[in-house]
């Protein structure tokens, strides 16, 4: 249950730290927001409630996929998928299924990577090597390492560890230190 617990801090964790990549998104985003209810009104109390079953539902999903289970996203995958600051915009783009679904894929590239030169890397070519859609797999490797790389690289205020499980991710570096661990 502890490491469950930390799984799902590490993907809202995840999901912040990509959302904030990309304030076009978030623009859209409130756009859209605009003509949904609004809050403290009865309309608005059923959509957060909604949304609130949709998530306890999505982490029910979490501790039931398999490895042989295909991942694929409703949408194509994309920062838009991860955004989750407004329940009704939540609920009906299906962010906390497609989170999931994001880490569980997330998961299985980390499997499959490792750092060198201080930059990460993956041993896979393609998604369908663990299971999922091309999509999903090019948004993993290509925007979410490259964004890690970046942030390694240029930033020096982050360094990749290796978690409990001997899965590499990326934390911010503790004031004073300079190197990172395994």
């Amino acid at each position: 249950m502890k490491q469950f617990t930390k799984s799902i801090i590490f993907i809202f964790d995840l999901l912040i730290m990509v959302a904030s990549c990309n304030n076009s998104a978030t623009k859209t985003q409130t756009d859209t927001a605009s003509f949904l209810e609004i809050p403290g009104t009865p309309q608005w109390d059923e959509v957060v409630e909604k949304s609130k079953q949709a998530t306890i539902e999505a982490r029910k999903l979490l501790q039931t996929i398999e490895d042989s289970d295909f991942l694929q996203t409703t949408e194509p995958m994309s920062e838009k998928l991860l955004e989750m600051d407004h329940p009704a915009i939540m609920l009906k783009e299906k962010r906390a299924y497609n989170g999931v679904i994001y880490y569980k894929a997330l998961e299985r590239v980390r499997k499959h990577s490792y750092v060198k030169d201080n930059q990460i890397y993956t041993t896979l070519k393609f998604g369908a090597e663990v299971n999922m859609s091309e999509d999903l797999f090019d948004f993993i490797t290509n925007f979410l390492y490259g964004k890690w790389n970046e942030m390694v690289k240029k930033e020096d205020l982050f360094e990749f560890i290796y978690d409990e499980q001997g899965l590499i991710t990326l934390r911010a570096k503790e004031r004073g230190t300079t190197k990172s661990t395994k």
